[in-house]
């Protein structure tokens, strides 16, 4: 049985739509899916395939308790009313610039949701507080006044709950009480467990934008999350495994239990499940990108009132309040100030970086501005997840590669000078820039398995600051580590090393401001081939330890370090708002010194929409999204470049 299913006119960027179809699947055994699966997986890709266009300045709402903002402001450690957490999440809301160019009269608007306990109650911290969603439901229809649908979804990983049952987590969580809550009376909303019924569920290829192999770009849905006219993300702010639990991989609760089994790993009669592991990779962390392309993300309001530390779920001594509401329409960016919140960096989170990658939002600081409080006033270290490769932070993944060369001896010198060498991509025998989708930087699939071999890896460091930093390693056979010229670190034995244990402090480095050279040298006799690599903030205390040291990057071609551009200097910084936009763009301009700019608007093919030149100093345009014919420019992706003082920079927007 074949059906399409039909979208409504979206404003989520203008993309063609897929075409949806019930995906029917024989019967077949879950062993023979992962043994089939795992001779085709893709465990890397170019760096030129992914879509490398800077992305645009967004903004990003943070609102606590007792901001001077709030009608009624209270101190962070205390309870507060549901009244309290309304004026937040209205705050935050207006601070990232309003429902304005979101949401329209007459839509139809998901909420999703992030329930996970069936005996947890609200503002426990395992669950999404109810109080934000209530707002949410309130502010919504008083905002299109009254002529809106709103769905309120989740589908739980650990039971096809009914909203209606009274033992549910949603009855349990406070949600199925809202119906008849008096301050709602007369609100058009619902709830919808995207669990059940299976002829319900549709399937999505993602092709090309596909990342995880494993799972063939595939995936099937509910379909109520394509027809939603607006999709915003309610996550509540809690540690994972996988570094943290928010606006981004809450998408895995679209994943259907009727599906995928009611953990999303188990499978059913229908289809294989969600794969975290094959092997010693993981990959959760595709899987969280490919559900966030599906999903289209509009808009996020996090519950950060009561947050979790350590495990994803309520443990007795894992709460930690910050009383806190972050709000904005990238879920990268929201992302990313999340994490810094709870003491995390941000280039630790495998899936916040990988989403920028493929074009879902900004991670970069200098193009994030929190408007309300600011990160450090609200900011609380939290312990990690140590029981998993949280505490190890994010290996490099991209690196330049040379080899292989036969041999079995990690002493001998293959390239001449190998301790000094400045690698170049694409000369002299070294590969372009290549992204591993794993911590483990898998060597045995990019030399198609080979043994007896020495191989090199080479990556420039960039570093704000001399400091004294943790080398963080895993490496299953013979290894050395090149900092600057100099062997920082040497192991000629075997060893294993797991998902549980992937990598550990092995060497105290010295960092050089500014542009650092590492090298890696290593060798395989035996077959599994990797290593993992991060350099981290020294920390005495295990429970924190193994954050990347903060302001670093790795970067492939020497003297192009991301943070080596002007706007970050405060000599010219360009902003467009709002982003996505619909009706018109505010193109501002802050330039500090009298150097004419140049602002070009074109499509992806690279031709020019719009442009407007001699521009000086400060100053706000303020364009009608007209081309150069004044006729309307359609829905999609552009690009703002702007010239001055023969430098070059693009950012990316979108118009709906």
């Amino acid at each position: 049985m074949n059906r399409n299913v039909t979208r409504k006119p979206s404003k989520k960027g203008g993309k063609t739509y897929l075409k949806y179809a019930i995906l029917i699947l024989a019967a077949i055994s879950l062993d023979f899916v992962v043994s089939h699966v795992a001779d085709d997986l893709v465990t890397y890709k170019y760096e030129s395939e992914f879509d490398a266009v800077t992305a645009a300045t967004v903004k990003v709402g943070l609102v606590p308790s007792d901001y001077d903002g709030l009608e009624n402001p209270s101190s962070r450690d205390a309870d507060i009313t549901y009244e309290q957490v309304e004026d937040m999440v209205r705050k935050a809301i207006d601070l990232q610039g309003g429902f304005d160019w979101v949401i329209d009269k007459g839509d139809n608007v998901m909420l999703k949701v992030n329930l996970v306990g069936a005996n947890s109650p609200s503002g426990q911290g395992e669950n999404t507080d109810v109080r934000v969603v209530k707002a949410l439901i309130k502010i919504i229809d008083e905002f299109t006044e009254g002529d809106v649908e709103i769905v309120v979804a989740e589908g739980s990983a650990r039971t096809n709950d009914d909203p209606e049952s009274s033992s549910s987590v949603w009855a349990n969580s406070g949600y199925t009480a809202l119906k008849s809550d008096a301050y709602l009376n007369g609100i058009n909303f619902r709830f919808l467990n995207l669990n059940q019924s299976i002829d319900d569920v549709v399937e999505v290829d993602l092709g090309d934008k596909g990342m995880s192999s494993i799972q063939g770009s595939v995936y099937g849905v509910h379909a109520a999350e394509l027809q939603a006219d607006v999709y915003i993300v309610v996550p509540v702010l809690k540690i994972h495994d996988t570094g943290i639990t928010n606006a981004l991989k809450l998408q895995v609760g679209t994943a259907p239990g009727c599906y995928y089994g009611y953990n999303k790993m188990a499978g059913t009669t229908h289809s294989p499940g969600l794969y975290h592991d094959v092997g010693f990779r993981r990959w959760t962390t595709e899987m969280i990108v490919d559900l966030c392309n599906i999903a289209d993300i509009d808009f996020v309001v996090v519950d950060a009132l009561m947050c979790l530390e350590t495990y994803k779920t309520y443990k007795g001594d894992n709460q930690v309040r910050m009383n806190t509401i972050i709000a904005g329409v990238d879920p990268v960016a929201v992302d990313h100030v999340c994490a810094e919140l709870m003491g995390l960096n941000p280039d630790d989170i495998a899936h916040i970086t990988l989403a920028e990658k493929a074009g879902l939002g900004t991670n970069d600081p200098d193009k994030i501005n929190v408007e309300g409080a600011t990160i450090s006033e609200v900011a609380k270290r939290v312990k990690k997840n140590t029981s998993e490769n949280g505490k190890f932070g994010q290996s490099n993944r991209t690196w330049i590669l040379s080899g292989p060369y036969e041999g079995t001896s990690i002493a001998t010198e293959y390239i001449p000078g190998e301790a000094s060498v400045k690698a170049v991509p694409g000369q002299d025998g070294w590969t372009q820039p290549v992204y591993f989708f794993d911590d483990r930087i898998d060597l045995s699939s990019f030399y198609s398995d080979q043994t007896n071999i020495v191989s090199y890896a080479y990556t420039n460091v960039y570093a704000p600051k001399a400091q004294e930093a943790e080398l963080w390693l895993g490496a299953q056979e013979a290894i050395y580590v090149y900092l600057n010229s100099e062997l920082v670190y040497s192991s000629t034995t075997t060893k294993t090393y797991g998902d549980n244990d992937i990598g550990s402090k092995v060497a105290t480095v010295q960092l050089a401001k500014g542009e650092n050279a590492l090298m890696v040298k290593t060798l395989n006799r035996f077959g599994d081939y990797s290593f993992a690599l991060n350099i981290c903030e020294p920390e005495t205390n295990s429970i924190y330890a193994g954050n990347r040291v903060k302001g670093l990057k790795f970067y492939q071609t020497s003297g192009s370090t991301p943070l080596q551009n002007i706007t970050g200097e405060g000599k010219l910084k360009i902003t467009l708002t709002p982003n996505p936009a619909r009706d018109f763009v505010n193109i501002s301009v802050a330039a500090e010194a009298d150097e004419p700019v140049r602002i070009i608007i074109t499509n992806l093919k690279g031709q020019t929409i719009k442009s407007f030149a001699g521009i000086r100093g400060s100053q706000t345009l303020n364009w009608d999204l007209q081309d150069e014919t004044n006729r309307k420019i359609q829905a999609g992706t552009y690009l703002c470049i702007w010239e001055s003082n023969g430098k070059r920079q693009t950012i990316k927007f979108m118009v709906k």
